[in-house]
């Protein structure tokens, strides 16, 4: 069959370049079509869901939300694991299928099981939503936008955010979401006065059913009106602050009773639960979400077009700012690659030169370098893959390999012709170049078919590592069967018409490599024991020695970027983590001149991050090298850094790592920590100690450093339990008082105002002298239904006590989870350890 290949090539010359010649042109289109980013996508097929019930405690959270959805995904097909989270209002629940699953597929699936289990959560908490179908290396692109004139609030600018800018770069092609973070949710808030609601004999719930009920538009049908017909509308939504306070809750002796009357109606931010901060002040930051499978580059180059559309529809003197560019990263890392591909080239070429000792001999051989390289291409375009790191070192790696069967083809082609000549018979160097081809077509087939099999153990990597070291494995291959698929047809074409019969000798390189190594070989040869026992030697040695070798999974990607993740104590307040996150931008840009900007995304978004308002990243716009006042490097820098901040903030515990390395852990783990211990059990106590012994052991570890534990207790809270025998004397039903805590102190959305494309919750509250202490909270009138005014701690009892920040479990376990991280685990004798245990994600 070789043969035949051999045969075919060199007869149909013209038609063998023209084919390569298309190919040229399409492992061109390939190279420019296919996907690129700095690192290969790790994330599994992972769907998650999320939901959000604002103002419940964690293990209500869990106990009502979580472990009924977490049990309903249990029974789907293809599900490796289950993970999920219960925090502050927000339950997060993971779902990890295997790699074979089509990630639509298990969002269908997923999806099917949520409408399910929807009948089964108790109303009033909030409906389960999937995540964005982002992957977790998603985020590729941030901005802030910012009002350089000072005019414009924090809620104004969130304002444009949500309705202008979002909404916008969602139809950017590629982009799945854009998630807001930072500023302040506009609402449309009424302020109930619960000293007026018991003067005109009104409850809370009235109102919200009053406000909800008279918010609605309705239509008639049509009606015919001679020979034409006349839609029938009937129009009640209120509009402004002005409408809704004219709504009519009750009537008292024929006079009504406005919403006006008793609350007061305004713009107000909602509650919120993260911050984001840049250079000092808050600001509103964006973050383009790219859909799974898609080009980052690409996604980018989208977003930052459609940024402009943007743009040029916000106010004068709104700027929208870029502070994180996937591409910045993407462009560095293909610069590595194509660096190396192209000095190992003009290495392989130079060798070539040196050794082969003749230029048209050497320039077949290097012809099929960059051929090989587009073949690679054209078949990573087809099956999907992207270029990166691994996929391009595959190439880098495979460079020398590449030309191995070209190099025997063309040295065996070239000793026929140099024999023919010196016969002196007339030469055809068709039939020349087909014999000699036919000599080698086997050993060179069976060389490169060797060296593919060598990489065979690892395409059967799964999970994690198979995503990471495949896509190497596969341009190893493809551009190796494109370097026998060459040498086997254009190579003995363009020997065929390029070679011409010359006098076959060494190049001044080989004879003097050859001064050397004949006698060396004669001396070896006739020392048979001596050479095998040395050989033998060298590798028990080398054997012994492994084992005290350092050992790492792959070598950590220089993102030239610096993020630290700060973690407060759970008591924690968001203004107090907005003032750390102030003094850290103050001190770091004070202290170290290389530090450009500062971005600190404190909490969550609305939707979307796991997190606590006790947790922060820290994002550092760093200047480039060339101005630094020292040169170092970046991960030198980022621990000096992290020193310095240890001693300016002593209540909180820092990391430095960088952007993408922290997705990389947080989904090789579940946890942002390169190396992390779970516990699994029903007794919180019992986790909570067991951690505690863990810690002091591990502790001991030579070169273990930032070593911390997930703080299972500490959150601060106010239980409010509703005493049903006293409020059954006062006529009164548990919903009464729930009201007051979800509505009153907590703020509930009612219903929703609509202004043109924006929407805004329209919700109630009370004014924030009835809810800023437990006294005021204890001192709230109620009216009972006889009319009697009696204080709120007469119904319910209000107790301080200590919350779980969070709870974890794994694969449908109602089990809590207690963990430990230990980040940058080095053979040092460096050891530093927080004063505190840490909750981390």
């Amino acid at each position: 069959m070789l043969n035949a290949i051999v045969d075919a090539s060199l007869r149909y010359k013209v038609l063998v370049l023209v084919a390569f010649a298309v190919l040229i042109g399409l492992g061109v289109m390939a190279y420019r079509q296919v996907p690129v980013d700095a690192f290969p996508d790790v994330t599994p097929a992972q769907v998650n869901i999320y939901t959000e019930s604002p103002g419940v405690a964690a293990e209500d959270i869990e106990r009502l939300l979580t472990v009924p959805i977490e049990g309903a995904m249990a029974g789907l097909a293809d599900v490796e694991v289950v993970r999920s989270v219960s925090l502050f209002g927000l339950s997060y629940v993971a779902v990890y299928f295997k790699d074979k699953v089509d990630i639509y597929f298990a969002r269908r699936l997923v999806g099917e099981k949520l409408q399910e289990v929807k009948g089964r959560l108790p109303e009033g908490y909030g409906e389960p939503e999937l995540g964005p179908n982002s992957s977790g290396l998603g985020q590729v692109f941030w901005y802030t936008i910012e009002d350089a004139d000072r005019k414009l609030s924090a809620m104004d600018l969130r304002t444009l955010q949500d309705w202008t800018v979002r909404l916008i770069l969602r139809t950017a092609p590629g982009v799945d979401d854009v998630t807001t973070w930072g500023g302040h949710e506009k609402q449309f808030q009424v302020q109930i006065d619960p000293r007026l609601l018991v003067k005109y004999g009104l409850s809370f719930k009235e109102v919200m059913e009053r406000l909800a009920a008279n918010n609605k538009q309705v239509g008639g049908q049509y009606l015919n009106i001679g020979v034409e017909q006349y839609l029938v509308r009937g129009l009640g939504l209120v509009s402004n602050a002005a409408d809704i306070g004219t709504i009519v809750i009750a009537e008292r002796n024929g006079a009504p009773i406005y919403v006006r009357d008793v609350a007061e109606v305004k713009e107000a931010p909602a509650v919120r639960f993260g911050a984001v901060t840049r250079n000092g002040e808050e600001v509103v930051l964006g973050i383009a979400l790219a859909r799974i499978n898609e080009n980052a580059a690409t996604v980018v180059k989208a977003v930052k077009d459609k940024l402009a559309i943007a743009q040029a529809a916000l106010p004068k003197g709104v700027e929208l700012k870029a502070v994180y560019d996937r591409t910045e990263i993407v462009d560095k890392a293909l610069a590595t690659s194509t660096s190396a591909l192209i000095e190992g080239s003009i290495l392989v070429a130079v060798i070539l030169f040196l050794f082969l000792g003749e230029f048209r001999s050497a320039i077949v051989v290097i012809v099929t370098l960059p051929l090989a390289m587009l073949i690679a291409f054209i078949l990573m375009r087809y099956v999907g893959m992207s270029a990166n790191l691994m996929s391009l070192a595959g190439l880098a790696i495979g460079i020398g390999m590449m030309v191995d069967g070209a190099v025997v083809m063309v040295e065996n082609a070239f000793r026929l012709l140099s024999h023919a000549r010196s016969s002196g018979r007339p030469i055809s160097r068709t039939h020349v170049v087909l014999e000699a081809a036919r000599e080698v077509a086997n050993p060179i087939a069976f060389a490169i078919l060797i060296i593919i099999v060598v990489f065979l153990p690892l395409f059967s990597l799964t999970g994690l590592e198979g995503k990471l070291f495949k896509p190497m494995a596969l341009t190893i291959t493809f551009a190796m069967a494109g370097s026998l698929l060459l040498s086997l047809t254009l190579v003995p074409v363009l020997c065929a018409l390029i070679l011409k019969p010359k006098e076959e000798k060494d190049t001044w390189l080989v004879r003097g490599a050859k001064r050397l190594y004949l006698p060396l070989l004669d001396w070896a040869l006739e020392r048979k024991k001596i050479v095998v026992g040395a050989a033998l030697a060298l590798l028990i040695g080398a054997l012994a020695l492994f084992p005290f070798l350092g050992k790492e999974f792959m070598p950590t990607l220089q993102e030239d970027a610096i993020m630290f993740r700060v973690v407060g104590i759970p008591s924690t307040s968001l203004d107090e983590s907005i003032r750390v996150a102030n003094v850290m931008d103050a001190s770091l840009r004070k202290q170290f001149p290389q530090v450009n900007a500062v971005l600190a995304t404190i909490g969550r978004a609305e939707k979307g991050e796991t997190a606590d308002v006790n947790y922060m990243e820290v994002l550092l716009d760093m200047k480039p090298r060339d101005e630094w006042p020292t040169q170092q490097s970046f991960a030198a820098l980022g621990r000096e850094m992290q020193e310095f901040l240890e001693g300016e903030v002593q209540t909180a515990v820092f990391g430095a790592t960088q952007p993408i390395q922290m997705r990389v852990e947080e989904l090789i783990s579940g946890v942002r920590a390169t190396l992390a211990l779970k516990i699994y059990g029903e007794d919180l106590d019992k986790l909570e100690e067991l951690s505690a012994k863990l810690k002091t052991v591990v502790a001991g570890v030579p070169g273990v450093a930032d070593l911390s534990a997930e703080a299972n207790k500490g959150k601060p809270q106010m239980v409010i339990k509703v005493d049903r025998q006293a409020a059954a004397r006062y006529g009164l039903n548990a919903d009464d008082i729930r009201a007051v805590v979800q509505a009153g102190i907590g703020g509930g959305a009612v219903s929703t105002l609509i202004d043109g494309t924006r929407r805004f919750d329209i919700a109630v509250r009370l004014p924030e002298e009835f809810r800023n202490s437990p006294s005021a909270i204890a001192a709230i009138p109620i009216r009972t239904a006889e009319g009697a005014i009696v204080p709120f701690s007469s119904v319910a009892k209000i107790e301080l006590d200590e919350a779980t920040p969070s709870c974890a479990a794994n694969r449908c376990s109602v089990t809590r989870c207690c963990k430990w991280t230990c980040r940058d685990v080095m053979w040092t004798a460096l050891s530093r350890t927080p004063t505190w245990p840490s909750p981390r994600r």
